[in-house]
């Protein structure tokens, strides 16, 4: 077993090697998600430098670095998210994440029961869990493209959405397993009360927060990123115990909390005030003189861009130490690689919904629609999702591996070909002028 003093090297090592692929990567157009990965492939499974069993100290925190994943990850994107941009697409956005989840869902179940001689419940369990994209890795995907702002905030919304979608699907199939008096309509109920109830929670959580910063501005403003943080892991763990999305609700939390306090309002004099609807007037004046934090938000997006680095760099590592070979088969892989290709065709079939978001020019949107395709890294959800039926006490044969294999492969899939369309675009592009003279 590593020592103490190894294993501070490690983690000094990670972080150096973080930021070093970090910067060369983002000179070559694509994310460092895969070499982190390798990285913890070779230090646990490979190499055995990190104990990474069954009972090991790393396999037992799986909730507890998921759920820092989450909160960190997910408040650095909603940070950044404008709430008047994110309106202007969401209805697109929402059919857009909802057919293609369903879709999704569905074709990978179909082909885990005929393949892998599972049951109805258990394929679907393995067949949402996988159904989109996640929203630990998309956000950074997204950092290396440059795409448009409309186009991007849709990916991060459906990142968001299906992440939740993921989670609460599965654990309600693996419900109706473990118990008969769960129905349809109670499932439907759990799932909208879960999403919605994470929306108020998130909304409620930061108008409060902000509330409480302005009331004590003088002394706050010196720890305002550390008391925020406390806040973002205490929405996490108040909709958990809520059983609510905990993703939305910190999502939410975070785009209410940066575009609410961040917002400068009119307020109007008092010769005005008859001119203006009173409660419009009532409302500006409220949000200027109690929620208004500008100063102190730039200070947390500043802080939040260093945490975010060291939390994501860790968090991939983390996903290659715990994969296991045991019991792995040339099927599986196999099976691993024709799944993410399903993934990959049937986003090239639902991009068109997007069409609106793309750029004009037909080479442009040509590799935009490629790149998008290969927006198909899994990794926090069905992670989780992955260990929850043994923790159930149910034995499903490979459920585990393959769902690992999916995430280690739909990453890769995603960095090298990301790498190969944008170093061929270069290329096309001088091609394309040479045409032209």
């Amino acid at each position: 077993m590593i020592g103490v003093g190894l294993l501070f090297i490690f983690v000094a090592g990670v972080a150096f090697l973080g930021f070093i692929i970090g910067a060369f990567f983002k000179k070559i157009k694509i994310t460092k998600i895969l070499p982190l990965m390798l990285i913890g492939l070779l230090a646990g499974p490979a190499l055995h430098l990190v104990n990474t069993g069954a009972n090991s100290t790393i396999a037992n925190i799986v909730p507890v670095v998921s759920a820092l994943a989450i909160s960190f990850i997910l408040f650095d994107a909603g940070l950044n998210v404008n709430i008047f941009r994110l309106g202007k697409v969401i209805g697109r956005a929402t059919a857009f994440t909802f057919a293609l989840a369903a879709v999704t869902g569905i074709v990978i179940s179909v082909a885990a029961y005929f393949v892998f001689g599972w049951n109805l419940f258990e394929s679907f369990i393995f067949g949402f869990a996988l159904s989109g994209p996640s929203s630990a890795v998309v956000p950074t995907l997204l950092k290396s493209l440059k795409v448009k702002t409309e186009l991007n905030d849709t990916l991060l919304y459906e990142s968001v959405v299906t992440d939740s979608l993921q989670l609460v699907i599965p654990i309600l199939l693996l419900q109706f397993m473990l118990t008969s008096n769960l129905t349809v309509v109670g499932a439907l109920d759990s799932l909208l009360a879960s999403v919605f109830g994470a929306v108020i929670l998130g909304a409620v959580l930061a108008v409060l927060w902000l509330y409480l910063l302005r009331s004590f501005e003088d002394y706050s403003k010196s720890y305002s990123w550390m008391l925020t943080i406390t806040m973002v892991l205490a929405t996490y763990g108040i909709a958990y115990q809520l059983n609510l999305s905990t993703a939305i609700a910190i999502f939410t939390f975070s785009i209410v909390f940066a575009n609410l306090g961040m917002i400068t309002l009119k307020v109007e004099r008092p010769s005005e005030v008859t001119k203006t609807p009173a409660l419009r007037s009532v409302v500006n004046v409220f949000i200027m003189q109690h929620l208004h934090m500008g100063n102190s938000i730039r200070l947390i997006k500043d802080y939040q861009k260093e945490i975010e680095f060291f939390t994501s760099t860790f968090f991939f590592v983390y996903i290659g130490l715990l994969f296991t070979s045991t019991g792995l088969t040339p099927m599986m892989i196999g099976a691993a690689i024709v799944i993410v290709v399903l993934m990959i065709l049937l986003r090239y079939l639902f991009m068109p919904m997007l069409k609106g978001y793309m750029p004009s020019d037909p080479a442009d949107n040509k590799l935009t629609m490629k790149l998008m395709s290969l927006n198909v890294p899994r990794g926090l959800s069905p992670a989780i999702v992955a260990t929850l039926p043994l923790a159930a006490g149910i034995a499903i044969p490979g459920f585990l591996n393959q769902i690992f294999l999916v995430i280690l492969f739909s990453n890769a899939a995603s960095t090298i070909g990301v790498f190969v369309f944008y170093k061929a675009a270069p290329q096309k592009a001088a091609a394309a002028n040479t045409a032209k003279k």
